[in-house]
């Protein structure tokens, strides 16, 4: 179908609607990002493209498009021979995700008690309420990092925003991982992300920089302690 055409009026902008059109590439990223999250696939993986393809009901073309796109994310690493794997992170990179995550979101923070809207206060508000019925760990994940999306979003900042763009599927993936290893009830988990969003969200409201960056910092810091005590079951247990 051809786009519509539109009138170009003499000194007036011309108005042009945004295209909301998603591809069949865009629904394979998804549902493998989302399975690569979900621990679906385990670290080391061989995703084989053909039977992915298959399982999927698609061509193989947008399932390598998938592929190559995680990749740059960083949650997927391609070996000599091309095979497809789910990339391994070192404790040492889980540490450089923490340190860049904590540097990019104070600032984040520290920048959204000048520039948080209306709008954005009132986007935030509906991903808490939203956290607060979240029933299934994976779903808790990703609202979570919605959360923290939202605030860096509020900071007004483009190149900020950009970093986090290379950060936040990683983040997922640790995130996803840490409350895998730490293993809390559901309601435990979701209990402490809403009450350290919602502190968060009143710091940042209140216009007080130091008491959001030291929320923030707080937040973040003691997600990276209960990281580690996960970690230290994990290996006592094997």
């Amino acid at each position: 179908m051809p786009i519509a055409s539109t009138n170009f009026v003499e000194g007036a902008p011309a108005l042009l609607s945004p295209l909301t059109r998603r591809t069949i590439g865009d629904d394979v990223i998804d549902t493998l990002r989302k399975s690569i999250i979900a621990g679906a696939f385990a670290p080391g993986d061989h995703i084989a493209e053909g039977t992915l393809a298959q399982q999927l009901g698609v061509s193989r073309a947008p399932v390598r498009e998938a592929m190559m796109q995680l990749e740059r994310e960083g949650l997927l690493v391609f070996d000599k021979r091309g095979a497809a794997r789910v990339k391994v992170f070192t404790d040492d990179e889980f540490e450089e995700i923490f340190s860049l995550r904590l540097t990019l979101e104070m600032m984040a923070v520290r920048l959204a008690c000048r520039n948080l809207s209306e709008a954005d206060g009132k986007r935030i508000a509906d991903n808490i309420e939203r956290t607060r019925h979240a029933s299934r760990l994976l779903e808790l994940t990703l609202l979570d990092i919605e959360f923290h999306d939202l605030l860096v979003q509020s900071a007004g900042h483009s190149r900020l925003q950009t970093c986090w763009a290379t950060l936040r599927h990683q983040l997922e993936f640790w995130l996803a991982r840490m409350h895998s290893r730490v293993q809390a009830p559901v309601p435990k988990t979701r209990e402490a992300t809403v009450r350290n969003h919602v502190k968060l969200l009143a710091a940042i409201r209140s216009g007080h920089e130091a008491r959001a960056v030291k929320g923030i910092r707080e937040h973040i810091e003691g997600w990276r302690r209960q990281q580690a005590s996960g970690a230290k079951k994990a290996n006592a247990g094997s």
